[in-house]
């Protein structure tokens, strides 16, 4: 139950963040996706099914308040980048900033390119993504994510040795 409310309470601070970057920077919006990070960290530390449900609840949240036509294409990518990444964690050990940094990047790309197909596979406009806007994007998240789950992870030991 724990799991859940602290889930729930990333979910409404990537909506606050995404919101906020909306309004001061709406041209950078595409660029960090705080919603991804919260399911990349929950698939990590909780397992594909943790993964797979904040997911489908982040990509909901992101298309209700900032999607276009149809609702449910992040939802769906979300989902599955979250199954996928809970499956992968749960084979290899992926602990430090390294290998945190790395699936963040590869979990970015795959949304990234699952969110393109989905909307060219239902004819849902949806701008391209070139290979270098895929690059930033995925960068960006990447680095802003393994340093934030850092903090998170010192936090949580700290409060684990009190």
């Amino acid at each position: 139950m724990k799991a859940v409310a602290w889930t729930g309470f990333a979910l409404l601070a990537a909506l606050v963040i995404q919101t906020t970057l909306s309004q001061i920077a709406p041209a950078r919006v595409q660029t960090l996706d705080p919603f991804l990070l919260v399911v990349v960290y929950c698939a990590l530390s909780g397992g594909e099914v943790h993964g797979m449900l904040a997911g489908a609840a982040a990509g909901w949240i992101e298309d209700a308040n900032f999607g276009g036509a149809i609702v449910g294409l992040s939802g769906l990518s979300k989902l599955l980048v979250g199954y996928a990444v809970g499956i992968v964690g749960g084979r290899f050990l992926i602990t430090g900033p390294a290998p945190r940094l790395l699936m963040i990047f590869g979990a970015a790309t795959v949304d990234a390119v699952l969110v393109q197909q989905f909307a060219n596979a239902f004819d849902v406009p949806l701008a391209d993504l070139s290979f270098t806007a895929l690059l930033a994007r995925s960068g960006a998240n990447a680095l802003l994510g393994a340093a934030f789950y850092e903090l998170v992870d010192r936090r949580l030991r700290r409060e684990r040795l009190s």
